[in-house]
């Protein structure tokens, strides 16, 4: 990848260093781009359009785990999934190293995240650490299991008000795209349709993950109230980005896109199609110049890109890059790794480039597919020679992290009600784990 400049300015001397800039993270949960206007799709979303209208656009960023707790650990530390371990199970990460929280608190920032769904709660996931406030307690709606994206986005914005002078890093998370797929206005971008699908799971149950078919124009309205979703989200952005300083480093990005493809339909977490891991990530700076990023970048990349253009020191073991900061450049070798969860029966590892994408199932058994030729990804073929040693470079990267995990035991959740909740999502299942290390190609 070209280095792209950072704006950089030589102080007088005797002269205090400038204030650090703010950081406003806002995680648009189960947001796919390929069905962002901003990446060629139909839901609009002005705001976000607006704010990258003044950005960097980068239009191959890749979730590296297609789950809301571990992508958001992934993304939030720099690192790859297989660091954090079973977080579902021991609601906690097992790695050690600090978190995007701590990093920016240790530099005299306010620090607060902003919780829009059950799966990010404190006592679910652990990521509360290193935030001075972690707005988290909302009512739970079994039927939902969300916070609506205006009050997640107006509790942020006093919360940013209200520091005054002093750099901030707020994080905010919305999930008003996850599924049960329920916008205010149904007909948004399928007016004529006239049969029984909702997008409650009342409906959709028994056709989610490898479920029963759809009939086509059913499928098609279900697709349509998620874009709804998407575009009425978006709703939320406008009061929550006038709160940040004009001088604010913003962050827009997805923990991992949503299936309606390959039949496995309204969820993301058991497979490795571009549909779950191909997400918008924009990111706007002071003195970095708007455009669009064509190189791949993955998520784990984020962060040590936000410090380096906060110009916030960090010593992480990190294994993403900064990606638009001078000396810039692509991952090892190129690919972005991802793998579904290892903890579960099942579980997918892959290497992808902008070009090809490999995925290998338990059985070590591997097939590719050119994206270049085929990005609907229809038609398997060898897997190319650059990628064949993926799985033996994923094993090592993590191996050279091993001194900055810790021991992981598995906590049930502290309330049936949470525990039901987790459970209808998928993040917990009622066959137990395996306690051994994980599957890794």
């Amino acid at each position: 990848m070209r280095p792209l400049p950072i704006l950089t300015l030589t102080l007088a001397s005797g002269c205090s260093p400038p204030p650090r800039p703010s950081v406003l993270w806002i995680s648009l949960d189960t947001v796919r781009a390929d069905h962002l206007a901003l990446y060629g799709g139909r839901a609009t979303t002005p705001h976000l359009e607006a704010l990258a209208a003044r950005a960097l656009v980068f239009d191959q960023a890749v979730s590296q785990f297609p789950e809301t707790q571990v992508s958001h650990w992934s993304m939030l530390t720099g690192t790859l999934p297989g660091v954090h371990g079973d977080v579902a199970g021991a609601r906690d990460s097992a790695y050690t190293g600090p978190t995007a929280a701590e990093l920016f608190a240790g530099a005299g920032y306010a620090t607060a995240a902003f919780i829009g769904g059950v799966t990010l709660r404190a006592q679910d996931c652990g990521l509360q650490r290193g935030f001075s406030v972690y707005d988290d307690a909302f009512p739970l709606d079994p039927r939902d299991l969300r916070r609506p994206s205006g009050e997640v986005a107006a509790r942020a914005a006093a919360w940013m008000e209200a520091q005054g002078d002093r750099p901030f890093f707020a994080f905010v998370h919305l999930f008003d795209a996850h599924f049960p797929y329920t916008p205010a206005d149904p007909a948004r971008y399928d007016p004529g349709y006239t049969g029984a699908f909702d997008g409650t799971d009342a409906t959709l149950g028994p056709h989610r993950d490898f479920g029963q078919p759809l009939a086509a124009p059913d499928l098609a309205h279900v697709v349509a109230l998620y874009d709804a979703e998407i575009s009425e989200q978006d709703a939320a952005l406008g009061p929550l980005l006038a709160s940040a300083p004009e001088g604010a480093i913003v962050v827009v990005s997805a923990d991992h896109g949503e299936s309606f493809e390959h039949g496995y339909l309204f969820n993301h977490r058991a497979v490795l199609w571009d549909a779950v891991l191909r997400v918008p990530l924009v990111i706007r700076a002071p003195g970095l110049a708007p455009g669009r990023v064509r190189d791949q970048v993955g998520l784990s990349d984020a962060l040590p890109t936000v410090l380096a253009l906060a110009g916030v020191p960090s010593g992480a073991p990190f294994h993403g890059h900064a990606v638009a900061a001078p000396g810039a450049g692509p991952g090892p070798g190129g690919a972005v790794f991802a793998t579904t969860d290892p903890y579960l029966p099942g579980a997918l590892f892959a290497a992808r480039t902008p070009a090809w994408k490999a995925v290998w199932d338990a059985n070590a058994d591997a097939r590719a597919w050119d994206l270049s030729a085929d990005p609907g990804e229809t038609t398997p073929v060898a897997v190319p020679a650059a990628l064949a040693g993926s799985p033996a470079a994923y094993r090592a990267l993590l191996a050279a992290h091993a001194g900055w995990t810790r021991p992981q035991p598995r906590r049930p959740p502290d309330d049936p009600a949470t525990g039901a909740a987790l459970q209808a999502l998928g993040y917990l299942d009622p066959a137990d784990r395996p306690p051994t290390p994980p599957w890794i190609p």
